[in-house]
């Protein structure tokens, strides 16, 4: 069984990261002190205090349940376990375009109208905690609260929003969800790329010491953790759309390109098809 620190040691952790103190955070809150030194010493936080904390901390609050062990409300899960393959596709194609064109996916993600859920969520696809440890956290955030519990979908795009620095196949994610596979360094940063989090925020929590220097800093990778979070709304239908919306903005890569002016994204019959670097 693994080690899990309970939710107190993990914001312990985290707002030690962030050189500020239990005062700051319940102004920034509005959370009683008192309330929250309880929580600090081990009492679990209720769904509200979760809420008020992510505004407090600019983090999710979906992603502060799961890191508190507190079900995220039906409400606040992906909408469509069926969206995942799709959402991956989007991402892929999404980060070769311009910005211009970037911008477009991401208000056509934004405006898609908001679907009944295709079934419940299903808790079973959650690892716990208490076996895997903050692997298991980990896997939960990426897995449970972006991609429905898509694991293949998981591993796809840990190795697009790292560029290829994280590449692992379902079955280490698995491991890592079940506390198998030990936390490094890399898997620790790629995660808090691939969810949008900062790194050393994400290893402070998890308790892994990152390297000097650390990976240099990715704006489009950045950006697309936001696209993916956004895309957790869609249904798998309304995926696919915004997937082909952005792959009709891909034009045919000229045979003699030169390799660093176009980011090429398929081939189909012979053909790259991607967009100029611009």
């Amino acid at each position: 069984m693994a080690d899990h620190p309970n939710f107190g040691e993990l914001l312990t952790r985290l707002l030690h990261h962030r050189r500020t103190d239990v005062t700051w955070l319940s102004s920034a809150s509005g959370i009683p002190e008192a309330g929250l030194r309880a929580v600090l010493l081990g009492t679990p936080p209720s769904s509200g205090q979760l809420d008020a904390l992510a505004t407090a901390l600019g983090l999710h609050a979906e992603d502060l349940h799961v890191m508190a062990g507190v079900p995220v409300p039906e409400a606040g899960t992906p909408r469509d376990p069926a969206a995942g393959s799709a959402t991956v596709d989007l991402v892929k194609i999404t980060m070769a375009l311009p910005p211009d064109q970037r911008a477009r996916i991401h208000r056509l993600a934004d405006e898609l109208p908001r679907e009944p859920r295709v079934g419940p969520s299903d808790p079973s696809r959650a690892y716990d905690p208490q076996r895997g440890g903050l692997g298991a956290m980990l896997v939960n955030l990426l897995c449970g609260n972006r991609l429905a519990g898509s694991v293949p979908s998981a591993a796809k795009i840990l190795a697009l929003l790292t560029r290829g620095r994280v590449y692992l196949s379902p079955s280490t994610i698995n491991g890592i969800g079940q506390g198998r596979v030990p936390l490094t360094a890399d898997l620790v940063t790629g995660f808090a790329v691939t969810l949008g989090m900062s790194p050393g925020a994400l290893a402070a929590v998890t308790g892994v010491e990152l390297p000097e220097p650390s990976w240099p800093a990715d704006p489009v990778a950045e950006e697309m953790a936001g696209l993916l979070w956004h895309c957790r709304r869609l249904t798998a239908e309304q995926a696919e759309h915004a997937r082909d919306v952005a792959r009709s903005l891909l034009v045919a890569v000229p045979d003699d390109a030169p390799e660093e002016d176009w980011n090429r994204v398929h081939r189909h019959h012979g053909t790259w098809w991607g967009a100029p670097r611009r």
